[in-house]
């Protein structure tokens, strides 16, 4: 029986590059690129990552494999799939987050 990874718990302003975060409903998402948005009560920070476990979500029927997509306009072709395997987490340092560590 395969045994789960360690995990430590990270609000969504400690997030970095690379992280393995787990969310909804059992994605592992590695994160690629953030960005943060100052507002006046607090910053919320955004991470587009990938999802590790794209077969195992679909699988389980976790999300609709569509939300897992994204589209770019192509001269030519029109709207393409861009990507089928990315996920955002969003959220603020209030938010908090299970987060693989590094083995």
């Amino acid at each position: 029986m395969p045994t789960a990874p360690a995990v430590q718990i990270k609000n969504t302003a400690e997030l970095a590059q690379g992280d393995i975060v787990h969310t909804h409903g059992g994605l592992r998402v590695q994160l690629d690129e953030g960005t943060s948005r100052a507002l006046t009560s607090r910053t919320v920070y955004t991470w587009t990552g990938t999802v590790l476990n794209r077969t195992e979500v679909l699988e389980r029927g976790v999300i609709p494999e569509t939300f897992m997509r994204t589209r770019k306009w192509l001269p030519g072709s029109g709207w393409t799939a861009d990507r089928e395997d990315v996920w955002t987490v969003q959220g603020n340092n209030f938010d908090e987050w299970l987060v693989e560590n590094p083995s």
